[in-house]
């Protein structure tokens, strides 16, 4: 069960968004970025806010996201 990118989001609120959303349908989601403070103050820098889900759940994950209308 490896985990793969799924998203990369510039800012906290739509990435928290994003999550909330898959994990209202049920996928497992981990932000690796979510607890690190100081990552709030420059993510651009750093290379955004990253959504991480098992890999035999990304076709589920993507048509969340195509339902909800949400790039990633």
């Amino acid at each position: 069960m490896a985990l793969v990118l799924l998203a990369r989001f510039a800012s906290l609120p739509e990435a928290m968004v994003a999550k909330s959303l898959l994990e209202s349908g049920g996928v497992d989601v981990v932000m690796p970025e979510q607890g690190l403070v100081a990552a709030e103050l420059d993510m651009g820098v750093m290379g955004g806010w990253r959504l991480l889900v098992l890999e035999e759940d990304v076709e589920t994950a993507r048509l969340i996201f195509a339902e909800a209308k949400l790039s990633m």
